[in-house]
């Protein structure tokens, strides 16, 4: 009995360990992680506050209609600069919004490319600005919302970031679980594992905080950590969910058949067209330009009920001299693989659940801080006390 309450203690202090050299390390890249994971939760409300004159279009008056997506789309192609080349138009969220039509042009210094977005009013025709979007290597340049995203899934450092953080999710999620082992109380000791102790010592209350919280808090910590790694690395993530299900691609690629000699691109309003007549229902999220010869219309219609209001699953690719529907991506035709790997990133920042959601989710992003602190808290205090010791050793 001695030699296995022995092994047990021997067991405890190795989960002790590892829970405090992850938590100190990984930990504090965590409470970034989840700083910045709460603002995102309301990405796109603050970044319209932010940018009032450059994205928000009232009405002139109530229940004005959109000019024609064709005027909307020609006037910002006039507006774009010499040097680049428009890849897609994004669609406002709602009525008080501009479109955003996106294009490409050289990065400074570099042998690459990077993304713009220029701002159209939908009921003038009022170009209301332009802005640097995505500069993927230079994650500070941007937008503040953008260098924010940068920074919460690759420490605003490129690809080498993104790896990175995605092993540091790991060690986070061996941090978390060695912290639900290290909480598993002893028999008869469940309520106290469970409850702070009132009028207790500081000393006390910060071990009670961290462990509760830790607790109560693990299901959620355990999800966001999973869902991040799986968006930080998702080719071995949907190897993993291929196992279990059939999935489809998550970039297909489709390309227009060349014409036999000279041929005309069927216009923007036809492949709306098309697109109305294959989906006469939903939202238009995005249209994506034919980029080169071969290069197709790829659109984002969302229909009722999806569970990102912002990037829809329904999708189709058109032919863009046939106007022939390549392929087309719709619920109906969904796996069970689809469907979950379509739920992710909707529950990593809350907006499947709406307000609801991105409450929880701005809540969460703030519990790494707490965990954080009191865990360095207990390991001063735990520190501070064999130093102590010993030096009353010492002096004996």
């Amino acid at each position: 009995m001695l030699m296995m309450d022995l092994s047990l203690k021997s067991r405890r202090k190795l989960w002790l360990k590892v829970h405090l050299y992850l938590g100190l390390f990984a930990g504090a890249v965590f409470v970034l992680i989840g700083l910045t994971g709460s603002l995102l939760a309301f990405e796109f409300p603050i970044d319209e506050w932010l940018n009032p004159t450059l994205m928000t279009a009232p009405a002139a008056k109530r229940h004005q209609a959109y000019l024609p997506l064709e005027v909307i789309v020609t006037t910002g192609l006039k507006a774009l600069p010499a040097d680049s080349k428009a890849s897609a138009i994004g669609f406002p969220r709602h009525p008080g919004l501009a479109f955003d039509l996106w294009f490409e042009q050289p990065s400074p210094n570099t042998d690459r490319s990077e993304n713009h977005q220029l701002f159209i009013n939908p009921y003038t025709g009022e170009v209301t600005g332009q802005r640097l979007k995505v500069d993927f290597e230079r994650g500070w340049r941007g937008p503040l919302m953008d260098v924010i995203l940068r920074l919460h899934y690759s420490l605003a450092t490129g690809a080498t970031g993104m790896t990175t953080v995605g092993f540091i999710g790991l060690a986070l999620l061996f941090s978390v679980l060695t912290g639900l082992i290290l909480w598993r109380p002893n028999p008869g000791k469940l309520r106290q594992a469970l409850t702070i102790k009132r009028h207790a010592s500081f000393v006390r209350f910060n071990f009670d905080l961290h462990k509760t919280f830790g607790f109560y808090t693990a299901v959620i910590l355990l999800f966001l950590i999973l869902s991040g790694v799986f968006l930080i690395f998702p080719d071995q993530g949907r190897a993993l969910v291929r196992v279990f299900s059939p999935i489809g691609e998550q970039y297909p690629i489709y390309q227009s058949a060349l014409p036999e000699g000279a041929a005309t691109p069927i216009s923007l309003a036809q492949a709306v067209a098309i697109a109305d007549a294959r989906f006469p229902d939903g939202q238009y999220r995005w249209i994506g330009f034919p980029l080169d010869r071969r290069g197709v219309y790829h659109i984002g219609k969302r229909e009722s009920g999806e569970v990102s209001p912002r990037a829809p699953y329904r999708q189709l690719w058109i032919d863009q001299y046939s106007g022939k529907v390549l392929h087309a991506q719709e619920a109906r035709t969904r796996s069970a693989g689809d469907i979950f790997i379509q739920w992710l990133y909707p529950l990593h920042t809350g907006e499947a659940f709406g307000l609801t959601g991105q409450i929880i989710i701005l809540i969460a992003g703030l519990l790494p801080l707490l965990l954080y602190v009191t865990g360095v808290i207990r390991w001063l205090q735990k520190h501070n006390a064999h130093k102590l010791k010993a030096a009353r050793h010492a002096l004996k």
